[in-house]
């Protein structure tokens, strides 16, 4: 495939301007980001949100005013999920400008570069290597070969010529070409796609789904226990006689206030948004890190990534080759004459102006050996990660330069030594050879070896130290690079990979081999795309959660099956449209940061998710046994106050926003509910107690009973907040601390406001009791006394 020129003139700016008033510009219905109006929609009208609504409703129907206070509580978790979802909006708008994708446009017979949104129906436009076809077109000059495995599932490219479609969502591999525009936004076929992968696959949240699972069922069981517990309150209360039901208000509004008492408990009132809160403070985070965030919940799913696949140009090397020197090929497979160092270096710089390969080794050839046109150019192949060669046809004679043993196949044992003698010292060695001819894109016939150019590729200290970080942490490195095998070997041995010693390489390698060598390796040499993208999904189905670190159209397919993808800013349009996270500042030490926030959203709120469920299970259980015994549920909303505040709500969001490295196992409600159901059967016995000892200790008034009841749960409470926040620092130190004393002087000082009464001698000792009993079964269920430092 030969360069082409451009020729065509394009549309005019008036005609331009008219497609833009007649709304056929290429602006797309679908976006990564939430539009505002669903930022706020999805923050205030949720299921909970809608019950609390009710009932506050009929607490103000009969002026019990200062049983509202769980509405500040909601307001103020809603009004935080949804400035710190603007907040992260924004922010991800505007690193979206920073890797958005350009489009070389003609218009009246100039090139220039455009946003894509603003490409307009009949634009011609400019296609080469790495290129995202972001709209439906059709090929007028040059040709390209397109990968449309986004669409079609097929990992073969397909060669494109004038007359040839073009769908949007697919990529260009090799070549160059003028397009026209031929369908523009909603048009676009991939946007009639229903249940087809686009450009960037959407990671499902572990945890949002687990609790959304859990918030049905609780939504369930609300309504239902929330009835039978008015019914039961207003049946107690009327004794053995049951009034007409509107002439007894104050029995009615007795009752209600139960049962709202009760619900209120039961809803684990911003637990939701906590979550949503997380996600959006670590996209805010990461980009002060220069990480751009393209799916927020992908950050959760790194939490669970135990294996890292990385390729060795741009990554572990700081990818800026150079030619170190070239030499002739010492043992020649056939007889070639002599050729001298002028005329090789004729040959490569007329192959470095026919071609149109724009990689970092391209860059380093023009560099050293120019890219001036010394012969005639008849035909061109460009590289491609399959054959991992390129080649030129001149007048003289074809040349093809690439990878040596992909080259001279079957003979590469002749040459194998002079090439391993460099490959051993991490370099990168290409061969210049004369073949015969050119079959099906391929080369054919006797090959000719001439000369061996030797590149350098440095190695990042960054890289060195970033790997090391991820050996710390269990974090398995495989390499997977299409260079020789021996080159990477070395090169990831002196970047730390463990096991960099034990490598293969995959030239020649079936398809069905490849499950064993993914576990047994590495580090893998002369990688194909689909070979990258088989090798992880063999690694996916041993329970591997694997991300990728690629920027290349040859590591598109494997970027495209890992759980996670990352890319570099510098890489193509394809591959960082295609990745969860885009690092901006193409820094690979940044990768440990975007891990650590993974894990520290799943961990914390592992956490944090006890703290409001142990109050939704204690809650629903207790309700459940008192009406059981015919008892009445004890406790008014307001309460509840203290620990909704000050036990759960803000200890949560620090505890949620704390530093944390540890790495995910297991499954995360499984996880969450082994402390939640101890911690909710221990504030269940407390509770209990008061109600089985009451007698004992001639405590008769209910609102006795309630005030010795919501002390000792409010105590037993903060025993759960003093065991989720383990191990203890100065800061969850200060958060439990705090909690403590803000709740003694809540019940101290404003007993009254929180519908509490002076304690008897008898009911104090009771209360002392069920305390040290909680202190001293807590102790017992976490197998050592429990300390409240650090």
């Amino acid at each position: 495939m030969t360069k082409i020129k451009n020729t065509h003139f394009g549309l005019t700016i008036e005609e331009v301007n008219q497609r833009r008033i007649d709304k056929r510009t290429n602006v797309s219905a679908k976006s990564n980001l939430k539009t505002p109006g669903k930022i706020i929609t999805n923050n205030v009208f949720t299921y909970f949100n809608m019950l609390l609504a009710i009932i506050a409703a009929l607490l103000i129907s009969i002026g019990s005013y200062e049983n509202l206070w769980f509405v500040v509580i909601a307001t103020a978790n809603t009004l935080i999920g949804i400035v710190q979802e603007f907040k992260a909006r924004r922010i991800i708008k505007n690193l979206s400008l920073l890797s958005e994708t350009k489009v070389t446009v003609i218009r009246q017979g100039i090139e220039i570069e455009i946003n894509k949104e603003d490409i307009v129906i009949d634009d011609v436009y400019k296609l080469d290597s790495g290129k995202q076809i972001i709209t439906d077109s059709i090929v007028i000059d040059g040709a390209i070969t397109v990968n449309e495995a986004n669409l079609t599932g097929e990992s073969d490219s397909v060669v494109k010529e004038p007359g040839d479609s073009l769908l949007s969502g697919t990529y260009v591999v090799t070549g160059e070409a003028y397009c026209k525009v031929s369908a523009v936004g909603k048009d676009n076929y991939i946007e009639t796609l229903q249940n087809k992968v686009k450009t960037l696959s959407k990671p499902k949240s572990v945890i949002l789904n687990s609790l959304r699972g859990l918030l049905k069922i609780i939504g369930i069981i609300i309504v239902p226990l929330g009835l039978m517990t008015f019914y039961n309150a207003f049946q107690r209360s009327s004794y053995d006689y049951l009034p007409d039901f509107i002439n007894n208000s104050e029995l009615y509004n007795e009752a209600l206030i139960k049962m709202a008492g009760s619900m209120v408990a039961m809803v684990p009132s911003g637990l939701f948004l906590l979550t949503t809160m997380a996600f959006a403070a670590s996209v805010i985070k990461l980009a002060k890190h220069n990480t751009l965030v393209q799916e927020l919940y992908s950050i959760e799913t790194l939490a669970r990534i135990d294996t890292l696949c990385l390729d060795k140009t741009g990554t572990i090397t700081d990818g800026t080759m150079n030619v170190d020197f070239f030499e002739m090929v010492k043992n020649p497979i056939y007889s070639i004459g002599d050729y001298t160092n002028t005329e090789i270096k004729n040959i490569i710089s007329s192959m470095n102006s026919a071609l149109n390969d724009k990689n970092q080794t391209a860059i380093a050839l023009q560099t050293y050996f120019g890219s001036k046109q010394k012969y005639i150019v008849k035909d061109t192949i460009d590289f491609d990660s399959i054959n991992k060669y390129s080649v030129v046809e001149f007048d003289g004679g074809i040349y093809v330069l690439g990878a040596p043993e992909m080259i001279v196949k079957k003979k590469y044992a002749k040459i194998k030594s002079q090439v391993d003698q460099y490959a051993a010292k991490g370099k990168r060695v290409l061969l210049l050879a004369q073949t015969e001819k050119i079959v099906d894109k391929k080369i054919s016939g006797k090959i000719r070896p001439i000369a061996l150019v030797i590149l350098n590729d440095n190695v990042r200290q960054s890289a060195i130290d970033t790997i090391k970080e991820f050996n710390e942490s269990n974090i398995n490195i495989k390499v997977i690079s299409g260079d020789n095998a021996l080159t990477v070997s070395e090169v990831a041995k002196r970047a730390g990979v463990i096991g960099a010693e034990k490598y293969i390489s995959l030239d020649g390698v079936k398809d069905e081999e490849l499950e064993d060598i993914a576990l047994t390796y590495n580090v893998f040499g002369r990688v194909s795309p689909n070979q990258k993208k088989l090798l992880i999904k063999h690694l996916q189905e041993h329970d591997r959660k694997v991300a990728m670190v690629g920027d290349g159209v040859n590591d598109i397919l494997a970027l495209k099956q890992a759980d996670t993808s990352i890319s570099l800013a510098s890489g193509t349009d394809a591959s960082r449209n295609i990745s969860h996270f885009v690092l901006l500042d193409n820094n690979f030490s940044t990768i440990p940061k975007v891990v650590d926030e993974g894990r520290q959203i799943v961990s914390n709120m592992q956490k944090a998710s006890v703290l409001y469920l142990v109050k939704t299970l204690y809650t629903i259980i207790l309700t459940f046994i008192l009406l059981m015994t015919a008892n009445i549920y004890p406790f008014e909303p307001i309460q509840m106050f203290v620990i909704e505040t000050f036990i759960i709500g803000i200890p949560s969001f620090f505890i949620a926003l704390q530093p944390n490295k540890a790495q995910f196992k297991g499954k995360f409600l499984k996880n969450v509910f082994k402390n939640v159901l101890p911690g909710s059967l221990i504030i269940i016995a407390n509770l209990l107690g008061v109600y089985i000892f009451s007698s004992a200790f001639i405590i008769v008034t209910e609102i006795e009973i309630s005030t010795v009841g919501i002390i000792a749960a409010t105590f037993a409470y903060w025993l759960v907040l003093v065991n989720v926040s383990s191990p203890l620092n100065k800061l969850r130190t200060l958060i439990i601390g705090f909690a403590f004393v803000t709740s003694a002087i809540c019940f101290i000082i404003f007993g009254d406001f929180f519908k509490l009464t002076d304690l008897s001698t008898s009911s104090f000792l009771l209360l002392l009791l069920l305390m040290e009993t909680t202190y001293i079964t807590f102790s017992i269920y976490r197998g050592s006394l429990i300390k409240f430092w650090p």
